[in-house]
């Protein structure tokens, strides 16, 4: 039973890049699901790859919905996960339980194994019949379970279950004999007889530590005891006789499969996850909303009242909200506007937006549509230790040549200040040789410049061959403040050089603390 992909899907999925995952800030989501260091690992592998069919999309989508709206299952959910964690431990039923072991460790594990295993089975089935669930995915977990359940082997199951446990409640303790030598080393372990209750004895000769020794040949001795070493192979023999038709039941069992509810772990993990996080942004008083999946050829991605959800996550009050769509006819946005005035946050809530509507997620806006992007690639400014071997316009450039090789039209291009360390005219004469092969390929992209003349050649850039038309973005500035809102306009006045020393704070007024 698979709880990440719909029916006869392919399952075909695109991978992240971990540039791209570190650019958009995509583990800060993963760290704010929460869970502890092993379910993140899952989770980051979950959410970094992309699924390629709106259905797989859709069909994620109303799982999730059915976990944000019924609180009791996730309530339950997390109880549950913990017993399933505990079954994929056990490593499925173990095939090393056969006619010729009969270790009591070995036979209690297949033992504890079982019982979890129909825990499992009962209280999943429980949860999601008492839930009010929509969604496909669900509804077809519940109806496999209940058909494990109703299936006479899964009753023989319990049953044999409480037999053995009834078996194994009979024995409480073992009464041996022990002949010594005059200067009492040992000379013989004579007999062991287990009895239904407990012994007093003077005299305490191991610890609880040593006796699970005899039970788990793969523990160790805290110290090597002769009486214990004499007793184990008697302890051994005796164990074969009395758990006999403990092991012979348990044979019965060597081929049950669990692994369909252990291979859910991941999924149910990733659900649970997200609807917490989803419960904790709305309790905080933010908009999260189900995105629109659309496989047409009308509108490619478009978001309304959209905030880049790391402002919640920072505590932000009074987000300011913006409208952003790609369309066919709009494919490549050259985006500029004052320092610090939001453009950044803007390109990594567009990416974040796409990838969460990929994974079938929630996303932080007030409606959103269309279709995700196949991929996101990305150009932010890395650490300058890390250009040692190019220097800064060398570094770009390989990674450029990378990005427009991977590029494609369902690509979402990323770029922050990209040839910012050239001259102006150099990062003019560059960017547009950029700009023109990504026109040509019909990629989606978003150019975060602070080369403003750039902008104001977009007519001249429309003339070239390619999909899709090029569009002048600001971050709107009023009254010397900046407002956070992303309109379609000219670049001001400002020149390059003014942004760039505003950025370094070099300009005459900060050096001299006058601004």
């Amino acid at each position: 039973m698979d709880v990440l992909f719909s029916a006869g899907s392919s399952k075909e999925t695109s991978l992240l890049s971990e540039e791209a995952i570190k650019d958009i800030a995509l583990n800060e989501v993963i760290d704010h699901m929460g869970g502890d260091p092993e379910e993140k690992k899952f989770l980051k592998k979950l959410m970094t790859e992309l699924p390629a069919d709106p259905s797989d999309m859709i069909f994620r989508q109303n799982i999730l919905r059915d976990f944000i709206e019924n609180e009791d299952l996730c309530t339950s959910l997390n109880e549950i996960l913990d017993q399933i964690k505990t079954l994929k431990l056990f490593g499925g039923v173990r095939k090393a339980t056969s006619e010729k072991d009969t270790t009591l460790y070995t036979l209690l594990e297949t033992l504890r194994e079982l019982v979890v295993y129909v825990d499992v089975v009962e209280n999943l089935h429980s949860v999601l019949s008492k839930s009010k669930i929509n969604s496909d995915g669900l509804n077809a977990l519940r109806d496999s379970l209940n058909a494990v359940i109703n299936d006479e082997k899964f009753a023989s199951t319990k049953e044999d279950i409480r037999v053995m446990h009834e078996d194994l409640s009979n024995v409480r303790a073992a009464v041996i004999g022990v002949n010594f030598t005059a200067d009492f080393n040992i000379e013989k372990v004579s007999a062991i007889e287990f009895v239904p209750h407990g012994i007093r004895s003077k005299y305490t000769i191991m610890d609880a530590a040593l006796l699970a020794k005899v039970s788990s040949p793969s523990m160790r001795f805290r110290y090597e005891d002769p009486l214990l070493a004499a007793m184990a192979p008697k302890m051994e023999k005796h164990l074969k006789s009395h758990f006999f038709e403990v092991r012979k039941t348990l044979c019965k069992y060597l081929n049950y499969d669990s692994s369909f509810l252990t291979e859910m772990l991941e999924g149910l993990t990733f659900y649970l996850r997200s609807a917490n996080l989803a419960g904790r942004l709305r309790k905080n008083g933010y908009q999260i909303t189900f995105p629109v999946i659309e496989n047409t050829s009308g509108s490619h991605f478009s978001a309304e009242g959209f905030y880049n959800i790391r402002l919640a996550f920072n505590g932000e009050t009074n987000i300011v909200k913006n409208d952003f769509a790609f369309t066919p006819d709009e494919r490549i946005f050259i985006l500029t506007g004052p320092n610090r005035g939001g453009k950044t946050i803007i390109e990594q809530g567009l990416g974040l937006t796409s990838v969460m509507m990929s994974l079938g997620l929630f996303v932080t806006a007030d409606k959103c549509s269309g279709l995700p992007f196949r991929n996101i690639l990305t150009h932010f400014p890395i650490d300058e230790n890390l250009t040692i071997n190019y220097g800064r316009l060398g570094e770009e450039a390989v990674r450029i040549k990378n990005i427009v090789k991977a590029s494609g039209e369902n690509t979402l291009i990323l770029f922050n200040e990209t040839f910012s360390t050239t001259s102006a005219s150099d990062g003019l004469y560059l960017s547009k040789d950029l700009i023109r092969v990504l026109k040509e390929k019909g990629s989606y992209v978003i150019f975060n410049t602070h080369i403003h003349e750039l902008a104001r050649e977009i007519p001249e850039m429309n003339k070239w061959d390619g999909r899709g038309d090029i569009t002048s973005l600001v971050m709107e500035r009023k009254d010397e403040k900046n407002t956070f809102i992303l309109k379609r306009a000219e670049p001001d006045s400002s020149s390059y050089a003014r942004d760039i020393a505003e950025k370094y704070g070099i300009t005459y007024e900060q050096m001299t603390d006058k601004d």
